[in-house]
């Protein structure tokens, strides 16, 4: 019965299976194998930064409006206290009335308006077709 020997890639001398050295030249059979790897992390690394990248956006988004409702409301508030300091500084005349103080004016929040315009057609197993459009509005405040 023959004995199943490994060829040395590096001096071509046969030796046995078992061993990890080749017995010539020293050539170490085990040193040119892959280290075992697992995908698991990368994969992962790489599926994370979209959900990262959304996450932080959203925290962005929410931040600025935040700072933008700030700076509404301070806005506001210093138009009031100008209006009220007006109003106490000049004393109206017979003819001038003190003119009022409107506190919806100063603190309305913009709207933004979407419309969606959509044409649509729809067939049956008959050849029959029928065909339309619709169109939606949406308000939004900021």
């Amino acid at each position: 019965m023959s004995e199943v020997q490994r060829i040395c890639p590096q001096c071509a001398a046969a030796g046995p299976l078992a061993a990890r050295y080749c017995a010539r030249c020293g050539y170490d059979f085990q040193g040119e194998l892959p280290a075992p790897q697992s995908n698991l992390p990368v994969m992962l690394g790489r599926a994370a930064v979209p959900v990262l990248v959304g996450a932080a956006s959203v925290a962005l988004r929410i931040g600025w409006k935040a700072i933008q409702s700030r700076w509404a409301q301070a806005a506001a508030e210093k138009a009031i206290d100008a209006a009220i300091h007006k109003a106490q500084t000049q004393p109206p005349t017979s003819q001038q009335q003190t003119p009022a103080i409107r506190v919806t004016d100063l603190g309305a929040r913009p709207r933004r308006s979407i419309t969606i315009r959509s044409a649509w057609s729809v067939g049956d197993a008959n050849g029959v077709w029928r065909q339309g459009f619709s169109e939606h509005q949406i308000d939004i405040e900021d």
